[in-house]
């Protein structure tokens, strides 16, 4: 994961992150390549490691097959302090489509989105206590 402290310009750090195996070849970084870190996982839980409770967004539904590991929704259980998981409701899993990479989904995937983060807002202001 880039931080401001990697030292990588901000187009490189885009670039890579849109890399999509099959979709768009990965990124040089150095002597490195780097691809979306979605390949890996959706919800990266081992960042917040150090961290006692997590709002973590996941773009698909709970029992999305993951090409390395569990998935999300075991990687969310796994994780050691409390949670607070969003996956995509149906709305936003029908507004993805068959191929959430295709530019007709943007707009029908951010209403759904805006529209599910209304419907959640109050659960999640309650899991962080305000």
């Amino acid at each position: 994961m880039f931080t401001a402290d990697s030292g990588v310009p901000l187009v490189d750090a885009v670039a890579a992150s849109c890399a999509v195996p099959g979709v768009w070849p990965p990124v040089s970084i150095g002597s490195a390549r780097y691809m979306d870190g979605g390949v890996l996982s959706t919800v990266h839980m081992p960042v917040a490691a150090d961290c006692a409770r997590a709002v973590v967004l996941a773009p698909a539904a709970p029992d999305a097959p993951a090409p390395f590991g569990d998935g999300a929704a075991a990687e969310i259980a796994a994780f050691g302090g409390a949670t607070f998981a969003v996956f995509a409701d149906d709305d936003a899993l029908a507004a993805f489509g068959a191929n959430p990479l295709d530019p007709a989904c943007r707009v029908p995937s951010a209403v759904a989105g805006f529209a599910q983060g209304r419907r959640v807002a109050e659960g999640l202001r309650g899991f962080l206590g305000g």
